[in-house]
C-alpha cells in the first residue's frame, strides 16, 4: 500500500481521532433512543436517496449510526460490542489516519452506490444482516490477526480466520443468490461494503500467495537437490570400501597424516598408504616382534 504511506506522509495529521468510539457510542445512543423514546428514529436516519433529494441531507451523515441486525436487540448489542473491540484494535494497529481512510472509503462508496441506484443503504444492511462497515472490520481484523480467538456468545471459542471464511461465505452465497435471480444490481450492492477491504488487502494477498508459491517451489527444488547429492552412508573406508551401513558397529577413524579427509576402518587405520595430494606415499608397516 505505497499510495497509503505516501498519503499518510502528506496528510497524516488530518483525521478524526477516536473515530471508532464516536461511531460506536453514537450507534448505541441511536439504538437506545429508538427503543425507549423515539420508536421511529431509525427511519429518520438511514440513507434514503429519495428523501435526501427532498432535502433530508442529514441522512448523508446519520446513516453510519444506524445499527443493523434486523432489529434483534441481542444481535445489535453483540455487533456493537465486537465492533468496539475490533475497531479499537485496528485503530491502534494502523493509527488514526489509516483507520479513517479505511472507514471513509466504505462511507463514500456506500453513498455513491445508494445515490446512483436509488436504493437505501438499509437494503445492504439487511442483505448481510449487519452494517457494511462492520463486516469490513471483521474481515480486516481476521486478516491481520488470524489466530486471535473470539468467544461467540461469550462461551464458544472461535478463531478469527474461521470468522473470515464465514463472512466471505455469507457474501459470496448472497451474491450467487442475486445472480441466480438475475439481479446484477444486488450482486453489486453485496460487494460494496467490502471494497475498502479489497483495496487494502487485495494486492498484498495476491503478492503473498505468489511469494508463498515461489517459496514452495524453491524448497522442493532444494530438497530434491539435497537428496540427489546426499550420500547413503556417513563413513566409508578408503581402502576396503566398508561403510557404516555395512557394519554399524565398526569404528571408523580419520588419518591425520593423509591429505584431506580420508576415513579408515579399524583394520586399515594403521595399515594403509598415506595419501599426499591424491598420490600414494610410504606404507605403514606393522612392526613384527
Amino acid at each position: 500500500m505505497k499510495w497509503l504511506y505516501k498519503l499518510e506522509r502528506k496528510f497524516g495529521k488530518y483525521y478524526i481521532p477516536n473515530l471508532m468510539e464516536i461511531i460506536l457510542f453514537g450507534s448505541l445512543a441511536v439504538y437506545l433512543l429508538s427503543v425507549t423514546v423515539i420508536p421511529n428514529l431509525l427511519n429518520m436516519l438511514y440513507l434514503d436517496p429519495s428523501k435526501v433529494m427532498k432535502g433530508e441531507v442529514w441522512r448523508l451523515i446519520t446513516f453510519v449510526f444506524v445499527p443493523g441486525s434486523g432489529g434483534n436487540s441481542i444481535l445489535i448489542i453483540l455487533n456493537l460490542y465486537f465492533m468496539y473491540l475490533i475497531g479499537m484494535a485496528l485503530e491502534s494497529y494502523w493509527g488514526g489516519f489509516k483507520f479513517n481512510v479505511y472507514f471513509f472509503i466504505n462511507y463514500f462508496l456506500t453513498i455513491i452506490a445508494c445515490m446512483l441506484t436509488g436504493i437505501p443503504d438499509i437494503v445492504m444492511t439487511n442483505v448481510l444482516s449487519i452494517p457494511g462497515f462492520s463486516i469490513s472490520l471483521y474481515l480486516a481484523y481476521a486478516t491481520l490477526c488470524p489466530d486471535a480467538t473470539f468467544y461467540l456468545f461469550f462461551i464458544l471459542p472461535i478463531k478469527a480466520k474461521v470468522m473470515l471464511y464465514i463472512n466471505w461465505a455469507i457474501i459470496i452465497l448472497q451474491a450467487v443468490e442475486f445472480l441466480i435471480n438475475g439481479s446484477l444490481l444486488g450482486v453489486v450492492l453485496t460487494f460494496v461494503p467490502v471494497v475498502n477491504y479489497l483495496i487494502f488487502f487485495g494486492p498484498s494477498t495476491v503478492k503473498e500467495k505468489k511469494e508463498r508459491k515461489n517459496n514452495v517451489i524453491r524448497m522442493k527444488d532444494y530438497k530434491k537437490k539435497m537428496n540427489s547429492t546426499k550420500k547413503p552412508y556417513t563413513h566409508k573406508c578408503t581402502v576396503c570400501g566398508l561403510t557404516d551401513i555395512d557394519d554399524p558397529d565398526m569404528d571408523f577413524r580419520y588419518c591425520g597424516e593423509c591429505d584431506g579427509k580420508h576415513a579408515y576402518c579399524s583394520k586399515h587405520i594403521k595399515n594403509h598408504k598415506h595419501i599426499k595430494n591424491n598420490k600414494e606415499s610410504k606404507t605403514i608397516e606393522l612392526k613384527k616382534d
